[in-house]
């Protein structure tokens, strides 16, 4: 097939990965494949880099995209459109339209957040909306009008050459440069930094305090982006360990981090659809503890991959950090069996096979 993906961002975040991980697994199915993005996109050369996908760098507003997307239809022969942004929603139905391949467009839903009106009305009749988890569905399923077999719930995937148990030279690397010792038990957060709550890195930053008062060989690492880095610094320093403590800029090869850290934390506090930082993770062979919220818990099984606190719950993440510090043993039985779930469940080769097999039906019906 011949495909168009739409992204008018494309900056590195979670949805910005999941459209190039779509991409490359496309590309290794067979399908051509055409990505448009910005010209000012942050991790453009990630696309350039990959063998085989024609990248279009399209500036302008909603319109121009529509009429530039309409005329690539066109020209290549497109056989499906697919959008991954919110923003990108009616851009890319329009341009299946003017394009002449009428309803062939696929939105992904990435966000718990409701539709607006106009598109919980409309959107069903114009394009196949995809859920990336049963929480996103859910939500879609109580706002969306229109025929349910055009509602479909389809799964990610984490490139599982990139992220995978091997990469530990690399992990020791950035930790020899962040200064600590080998002995370290290393928590991670990734993710932004925005404002107002991130990823849950302040309630993170709390309950190092509390971990590192009984563990004191632990360290935390936080990477990513965003306003909160200083009041992130200030509670570290306000709690006494602002030595323990690191935050890394944002880095579009993450595998490292992944490596340097033998527990990934992902509390967030806010809506999340799912948290594709948690099977990066995974497949790099760590254990994971994470907020039960929203689509969080289908990410994993816990008790055989990580450990679930309510969100918000410091005390309790807290004491779930405790118990992966201060077991060696369970950390290496969890993350053995979390990257075999990844890899068996969710890698970006199942994720394309699942959406090409939408594409497919579609197309064919």
């Amino acid at each position: 097939m011949r495909i168009l993906q739409v992204n008018s961002v494309f900056n590195g975040g979670g949805v910005d990965n999941q459209t190039l991980e779509l991409c490359k697994g496309l590309l290794a199915l067979g399908d051509e494949v055409t990505l448009a993005i910005p010209p000012a996109a942050r991790v453009a050369a990630l696309a350039h880099a990959v063998p085989g996908l024609r990248v279009e760098l399209l500036p302008g507003g909603k319109l121009p995209w529509a009429c530039k997307l309409a005329a690539l239809v066109r020209q290549r022969r497109i056989d499906i459109v697919h959008a991954h942004h919110g923003r990108d929603n009616w851009v890319a139905c329009a341009a299946a339209r003017l394009g002449g391949i009428g309803d062939r467009t696929v939105i992904s839903r990435h966000l718990m957040t409701p539709l607006s009106p106009g598109s919980a009305r409309y959107l069903l009749r114009f394009a196949h909306v995809a859920a990336v988890s049963r929480a996103v569905h859910r939500v879609l399923d109580g706002q969306l009008i229109g025929p349910r077999a055009r509602l479909h719930l389809v799964y990610g995937g984490v490139d599982t050459a990139v992220f995978n148990p091997a990469g530990a030279a690399a992990g020791q690397a950035l930790r020899r440069e962040l200064g600590w010792p080998e002995q370290a038990v290393v928590f991670s957060v990734v993710g932004s930094l925005n404002p107002p709550r991130g990823k849950g890195q302040l309630e993170f930053v709390e309950a190092a305090a509390q971990v590192h008062a009984q563990l004191p060989d632990t360290r935390f690492l936080i990477a990513g982006d965003g306003r909160l880095d200083v009041p992130v610094r200030a509670l570290a320093a306000q709690l006494g360990i602002g030595d323990a403590v690191r935050l890394l800029p944002f880095r579009p090869d993450i595998a490292p981090v992944h490596h340097a850290a033998d527990v990934l934390v992902h509390p967030a506090t806010g809506s999340e659809a799912l948290g594709l930082v948690i099977w990066e993770a995974m497949a790099c062979g760590k254990p994971v503890i994470a907020s039960r919220l929203d689509g969080i818990p289908e990410a994993f099984v816990e008790e055989r991959h990580g450990l679930l606190v309510p969100p918000g719950d410091v005390p309790a993440l807290a004491a779930a950090m405790l118990r992966l510090g201060a077991d060696p043993a369970l950390r290496a039985r969890m993350g053995q069996a979390a990257a075999a779930y990844v890899e068996q469940e969710f890698s970006a080769r199942r994720y394309a096979g699942r959406m090409h097999a939408l594409y497919a039906a579609i197309v064919g019906g």
